[in-house]
C-alpha cells in the first residue's frame, strides 16, 4: 500500500477497547479504513508475539513494534530482535532476590517468572493468567528480550537508583514495571519504520495510555492520550481524549477517518 501517514497504537488500555487483546467491531472497521486512506496502522506494545499473533492476524497488520521496541517487524520481515545481555539480567535478578521481588523474563515465544509472591500473585490474577511458568534460570536457557519487575511504587526507587543511566524502568501497571535497555524503546521502533517506509518527514500519530508510551509521544508529531492515561503522558500529549473511546475520538479529531 501507499503510505502517506503512520499511526502507532498501544494495545492494552488503548486500541483494545473490548477487553484484553480484543477490539470492538467499530475499532476494527476504523483500522481497515485507515489502510484505505493510506495511513499505515502499526501496533506498538509491550506485549510479545505469542500474545498478539491472533489479534494481528485478525486486524491484518504486518508491521508492528513488540516488547516495547525489542522486536520489530516491517512487512512481515523481522528487522530487530534484541536480546537482553545475560550479565545485566543477573544484576537485576540479584537485586530482586535480595529484596524478595520477582522478575519476569519475556521473549517472543513465551515467558517465565523467577518466583511467586503476593504482589506477583495479584498481578497474575488481575491479568487472568492461568498458566504461569516459574523458572528462576529461564534466561540461561532461552534468549530474553526484556524483563518485568512485579513491584509497587514504593519499591521502584531501589531499581531506578541502582540502574540509573543503564536501564529504563517504566511502569505499565500498578504492580509491574518494564525493564529495558535505555537504547531500546517504542520511539526507536518508530524511527526504524519511518526509515523503511522511505519518508523521513512522514506525519506520525501515536496513541497510548501509560508511561511506556512516553517515548512514542516525544517522537511522534501528534500524541493522543486516552482518557485514563497517566498524568505524565497527558502532559506530553497534543490531544487528550474525553470519552472512553479515545482511539476513535483521536482518529476523528485529526481527520484520519
Amino acid at each position: 500500500m501507499m503510505v502517506d501517514k503512520l499511526a502507532f497504537f498501544d494495545l492494552d488500555g488503548t486500541l483494545c477497547d473490548n477487553g484484553p487483546l480484543s477490539v470492538t467491531q467499530t475499532t476494527f472497521a476504523a483500522i481497515q479504513k485507515l489502510k484505505h486512506e493510506n495511513v499505515l496502522p502499526v501496533i506498538a506494545t509491550g506485549r510479545s508475539y505469542y500474545e498478539v499473533h491472533d489479534l494481528l492476524k485478525m486486524l491484518d497488520l504486518h508491521t508492528f513494534i513488540l516488547a516495547n521496541g525489542c522486536y520489530i517487524v516491517h512487512d512481515d520481515q523481522v528487522i530487530q530482535n534484541y536480546h537482553f545481555p545475560i550479565n545485566r539480567i543477573k544484576e537485576v535478578l540479584t537485586l530482586a532476590d535480595q529484596n524478595d521481588d520477582v522478575v519476569g523474563y519475556f521473549n517472543q515465544q513465551g515467558f517465565a517468572i523467577s518466583g511467586m509472591n503476593p504482589v506477583t500473585r495479584g498481578h497474575v490474577d488481575r491479568m487472568r493468567l492461568t498458566h504461569v511458568p516459574i523458572n528462576h534460570d529461564f534466561f540461561i536457557q532461552q534468549p530474553v528480550n526484556f524483563l518485568n519487575l512485579f513491584i509497587m511504587n514504593t519499591r521502584e526507587e531501589i531499581y531506578q537508583t541502582a540502574f540509573k543511566n543503564q536501564l529504563s524502568i517504566l511502569r505499565y501497571a500498578p504492580d509491574a514495571v518494564d525493564v529495558m535497555p535505555i537504547e531500546i524503546s517504542k520511539a526507536q521502533g518508530i524511527q526504524k519504520i519511518k526509515k523503511l517506509v522511505g519518508h523521513s518527514n512522514i506525519e506520525t500519530f501515536a496513541f497510548g495510555d501509560q508511561n511506556n508510551d512516553l517515548s512514542m509521544f516525544s517522537l511522534a508529531d501528534y500524541g493522543i492520550a486516552m482518557k485514563q492515561a497517566t498524568l505524565g503522558l497527558k502532559q506530553r500529549a497534543t490531544y487528550v481524549a474525553q470519552s472512553d473511546h479515545g482511539v476513535l475520538e483521536g482518529l476523528k479529531h485529526y481527520g484520519l477517518i
